[in-house]
């Protein structure tokens, strides 16, 4: 179900008044969260569905995302801080209420009390939304006092009071960062846009990587609101105008796989931080994969691909007149691993394919496979009546490719012996590995 928003412009807008501390440019930590239960094609398929809506009402992404960036947000006078994590699929900001104690709210650590708060206003609007996998939350809306760093302003946020959408135990609520133009009531994005909070009306985003091509966790990385961090890239930032009507959505200018050209011709990507992977058409999953030597497509395992975990295949994805490099270790998602009867040491493919009763597949779903390897911008001050545009710039530095390409006989559905079941038995598997870990002091989880 969709959430139809008509909260009283005029209530919200004689609230916002009341911004109190102008902040110019602000960095803010990120942390990292993984769930590797959802590292498949089927959760990557609701994760797409829920960034499709209509002009006359919002979608909410999904709460369970396979990869959480948060950060923490402070909510009232004196704050209360929660740790949200960032989604740029979803214009809405919520955070479980205190009064909410029964279902998904019971392990949710950090809740909001209105009544502890000088500034907040419970609104007379109710707030509800319900996702594709039948999880949902609702409650009101309240205006609040958001502080995020040193910046302060106020905004509306949902208070939870019923949530059946199960967050990790870390992640107290979501921060909706999908511009859309237009709307003065709820995104927070169209509020500090509107203010002279910031020195400009852009995130920068810059994600963390491992050194450790084994390593299960998500070290985190940085965002910056009100302009970039230009330690993180060199360069110039090359710029996309986005589509109008869906989340961070741009034209695909072109995919190079070991020398063969994809066919991206009038494709268009939505830009996603919060997926690991890339969901594309079935035939462009197979022709990417395909194309990387010794990739296994196993039937068994719902035709999931598998390519080796180290090589040297050359990827490369174009933007506007802005190419980025995939690393092979990128692509191969190091934390789905499985041995083939030939000793190969085998990993699940980020390139995937939507699975299940779905609509045809209209745009990519570009994740952190692509985002890791570049500095992005999320502009919505330029383009702004079309929902903004994003830009991308080279690293400072960039990760190494790694180890050699290992022998094979060539690719396409292999007698894969053990990798069928390394496949088959993919959910307890992902579910034991679970670790925390501290990295460059910002605390990465494996749920």
């Amino acid at each position: 179900m969709l959430m139809n928003l008509s909260l009283s412009a005029a209530l919200l807008l004689a609230y916002t008044s009341a911004v109190a501390t102008a902040a110019g440019v602000i960095t803010v930590p990120m942390k990292g969260h993984i769930n590797t239960a959802n590292l498949n094609p089927a959760s990557l398929t609701k994760r797409y569905l829920h960034k499709r809506g209509v002009a006359s009402t919002i979608p909410l992404t999904s709460a369970n995302g396979d990869v959480m960036y948060t950060i923490s947000l402070g909510l009232g006078t004196p704050p209360q801080n929660f740790n949200v994590a960032i989604d740029t699929g979803s214009p809405t900001t919520w955070v479980v209420s205190s009064q909410c104690v029964l279902g998904e709210c019971k392990n949710i650590t950090n809740k909001f009390n209105c009544a502890a708060s000088s500034t907040c206003r419970q609104l007379n609007q109710s707030f509800n939304a319900t996702y594709v996998s039948g999880d949902g939350v609702l409650g009101d809306y309240v205006a609040e006092r958001y502080t995020l760093g040193n910046m302060q302003f106020a905004a509306v946020a949902g208070s939870v009071t019923s949530n059946s959408s199960p967050l990790p135990p870390t992640v107290d609520g979501i921060m909706g960062l999908w511009y859309l133009p237009g709307r003065a009531d709820v995104p927070f994005l169209n509020v500090i846009k509107n203010s002279t909070l910031l020195t400009e009306p852009i995130m920068g985003i810059w994600l963390e990587t491992s050194s450790s091509l084994t390593d299960i966790t998500a070290p985190g990385g940085e965002i910056t609101f009100g302009g970039v961090d230009r330690s993180r890239f060199s360069g110039d930032i090359t710029y996309i105008n986005c589509i109008k009507g869906r989340p961070w959505t741009i034209p695909v200018g072109g995919m190079n796989v070991n020398g063969k050209s994809i066919n991206a011709n009038g494709v268009l990507a939505t830009i996603d931080t919060g997926t690991t992977a890339m969901l594309v058409p079935e035939a462009v999953s197979n022709a990417i994969n395909s194309a990387i030597p010794n990739s296994l497509k196993v039937a068994d395992a719902g035709g999931l691909w598998f390519i080796p975990c180290s090589g040297n295949t050359p990827i490369t994805i174009t933007f506007g007149g802005f190419t980025a490099k995939i690393p092979h270790q990128v692509l191969a998602m190091q934390r789905v691993r499985g041995i083939s009867n030939t000793g190969v040491d085998y990993c699940l493919s980020a390139a995937m394919f939507p699975t299940g009763t779905v609509i045809p597949i209209e745009e990519w779903l570009i994740g952190d496979v692509f985002l890791k390897n570049v500095y992005s911008v999320f502009d919505f001050g330029n383009n702004a009546e079309n929902g903004g545009r994003i830009g991308f710039a080279q690293l400072t530095t960039s990760g190494s490719d790694g180890g050699d390409q290992k022998p094979g006989n060539g690719n396409g559905n292999a007698d894969d012996g053990g990798l069928i079941n390394a496949a088959s038995g993919l959910a307890s598997t992902l579910h034991a590995l679970q670790a925390m870990v501290l990295v460059a002091g910002l605390v990465a989880v494996v749920l």
